[in-house]
């Protein structure tokens, strides 16, 4: 099956069935590092974007080849600047309910702190709450977990009654695979050296030098 890239504009192929619906532990322990350390990445599944240009449902990607979802990455200090709980995108607005929530991997040194965000789209000259919903996973080192990775991965999607939802995950079919959270896992912390730029947030770190595993 040959997906299009909405981002890039080209296109890669999906085994039949296909179904890219990673875990909190997957996607943070493997995709976001894997980005953080320059490293390459499966068929660029989760994307470069701004995702406060526009509102969610103007994103690219997303639609059922996506499990009606949406995986980006994006630099959080192209947008945070005042308020870290409120921002502004498109003619809405993005609003923190959860907060650095950890999400722990058996490695002692790092771990991944997520946020939840709802989207309040404009309804005249005051705001409403949509049902879209923002998961947004930072690393950080355990020795200084307030100084999170500039660099976030985030799953963006709608949410769907309880009776619609509990349906199209039966039709999906997808089961927790252990292995792949254990390879989620499987990266050398030592690698990660997050560099301090400012009081809150720190920028990727250099790639690796060559030879290093």
């Amino acid at each position: 099956m040959e997906v299009l890239n909405p981002v890039g504009g080209d296109t890669y192929r999906l085994p039949v069935g296909y179904r890219f619906d990673p875990t909190d532990e997957i996607l943070a322990g493997y995709y976001l590092r894997k980005r953080i350390m320059a490293h390459p990445l499966p068929n660029d599944l989760i994307q470069d974007y701004d995702v406060h240009q526009t509102e969610p449902w103007e994103l690219p990607g997303g639609g059922k080849c996506m499990n009606w979802q949406r995986f980006f990455f994006y630099d959080v200090r192209s947008r945070v600047l005042g308020n870290p709980e409120k921002r502004d995108a498109g003619k809405g607005q993005w609003e923190m309910v959860e907060k650095d929530e950890e999400v722990g991997f058996s490695d002692e040194q790092v771990i991944a702190k997520k946020s939840v965000l709802v989207f309040w789209k404009a309804k005249g000259s005051s705001l409403a709450k949509t049902k879209w919903v923002m998961h947004e996973f930072r690393l950080a080192l355990k020795s200084n977990p307030s100084k999170m990775s500039a660099l976030a991965v985030c799953r963006i999607f709608e949410r769907k009654n309880s009776k619609r939802a509990k349906k199209a995950r039966v039709c999906e079919g997808v089961k927790s695979d252990r292995s792949n959270i254990e390879e989620a896992k499987d990266v050398t912390a030592t690698v990660i050296d997050f560099t301090v730029e400012c009081s809150t947030e720190t920028g990727p770190p250099p790639p690796p030098p060559p030879g290093t595993p």
